[in-house]
């Protein structure tokens, strides 16, 4: 089973990989021309008065204080104030889009130019952008969603509608092929003419593919992914058993196994508790 199931999941292991790396940097596989924006350039520039972190800090805590004088507002010096990312600032012509990315610590900076996307899709009856229907079924999912939230002991007095559900189908506008899509809470719909093409660069389309998550209501190509999706987190658990229950069987490679599995579990714990700490200090 540890053989065959990864044979037969070599294509998923290969994309998850090499897209968590294109995700990782950006620079690997790029669609966009990535060039260095030279050093005395950029220190020509007001740049070169950016405040660090640690004195942005201070400048925001002063202006905290004077916006509420009836509290004491003070850095917490044990905690290190830091960036969570470059400053980024973009402009667009007929060339694509133009990204600059500057390292708020650094002052490096450097340039990305997104090329138009060839594939997206052609909007058909552009003045058309909202509908209301006769008998709209939004408002009656509302109004059972109020009543089953009653009758399970909850207040449903200011229920609002989360998330984007949409309806997705193809039609003939004037007798070519259209991609239309209604969005239930509010009436919004789009039209595009239908080529067969996904709308999205390569790049994009890998990265989706490693990011698309959950199941759809009925059996499509997202579906089929997502068993996909849920075969390989079956298949890492069962690598990571199996592999365990391999390396004990050879007693010779016990010793070897053992001080590699401390130094994993370490490393993981280390990983974590990292993390932990990041993300309860840092807002993203």
């Amino acid at each position: 089973m540890h053989l065959y199931s990864g044979l037969f999941l070599v294509p998923w292991v290969i994309l998850y990989g090499i897209t968590g790396a294109m995700f990782n940097h950006i620079g690997l596989f790029p669609r966009q021309e990535i060039r260095t924006v030279p050093e005395p350039m950029v220190s020509a520039t007001p740049l070169a008065r950016f405040p660090t972190a640690e004195q942005l800090t201070d400048q925001v805590v002063t202006a905290i204080q004077q916006a509420a004088p009836d509290h004491e507002i003070s850095r917490l010096t044990e905690f290190e104030p830091q960036f969570t990312g470059d400053l980024m600032f973009e402009t667009k012509d007929g060339e694509g889009q133009h990204i600059l990315h500057i390292d708020p610590v650094s002052h490096q900076a450097w340039l990305g130019t997104v090329p138009p996307n060839l594939e997206n899709p052609e909007v058909l009856l552009k003045e058309i952008r909202t509908l209301q229907l006769p008998d709209d079924p939004h408002p009656a999912a509302q109004a059972a969603a109020q009543t089953v939230l009653r009758e399970s002991g909850i207040s449903a007095d200011n229920v609002q509608p989360l998330g984007w559900t949409k309806l997705n189908f193809i039609a003939s506008i004037d007798g070519s092929p259209a991609r239309i899509t209604y969005v239930l809470k509010d009436g919004h719909v789009d039209m595009n003419r239908f080529t067969g093409e996904d709308g999205m660069p390569l790049r994009q389309f890998l990265l989706r593919m490693h990011t698309s998550h959950g199941q759809p209501p009925t059996w499509n190509g997202r579906m089929y992914w997502s068993v996909i999706v849920d075969s390989m987190a079956i298949a890492m658990v069962t690598w990571a058993l199996s592999g365990i229950f391999m390396w004990w069987q050879l007693k010779r490679t016990r010793l070897i196994g053992a001080v590699v599995i401390v130094m994993s579990i370490l490393t993981a714990t280390g990983l974590w508790v990292s993390l932990q700490s990041f993300y309860a200090t840092t807002r993203l």
